[in-house]
């Protein structure tokens, strides 16, 4: 079971790209571990920790392949996908749980940008086809 999820965090890691088959045709995924806080206004107007959570994620296509080139480790994000549990057995017999995120969306907090390049839709839609 999975539900939707959407909150912004510090990466732990620079996204992990690799190319695995789906249907007999090579498709790239990025994997990366996201620190998820939560931030509580004090009443001096500054923020304190109020905790936390560490959630693998993994987003699939052109989107992976973006983010593995442009998000470094501790990049301030937020992700939107499908939170879920993922149970397994080890060699030892012993059962283990982790959160999964099936990201769908990451996005750049602006407060962490020095400085961007933007290209047009329609760039990218001339370059796909000359290829």
């Amino acid at each position: 079971m999975s539900t939707l999820f959407s909150g912004t965090g510090n990466l732990g890691n620079a996204p992990d790209l690799k190319h695995v088959e789906v249907d007999g045709e090579q498709r790239p995924v990025a994997d990366m571990r996201i620190f998820f806080d939560r931030r509580v206004k004090q009443e001096d107007g500054s923020f304190a920790d109020g905790g936390g959570f560490w959630v693998t994620a993994s987003i699939w296509g052109w989107r992976a392949e973006a983010a593995a080139k442009l998000l470094p480790k501790g990049a301030r994000i937020f992700a939107r996908g499908r939170l879920r549990e993922e149970t397994w057995e080890d060699d030892q017999g012993e059962q283990h749980t982790q959160l999964r995120l099936d990201a769908d969306y990451l996005t750049v907090d602006l407060l962490c940008v020095d400085a961007l390049t933007v290209h047009s839709k329609s760039d990218e839609v001339d370059d796909e086809e000359s290829d």
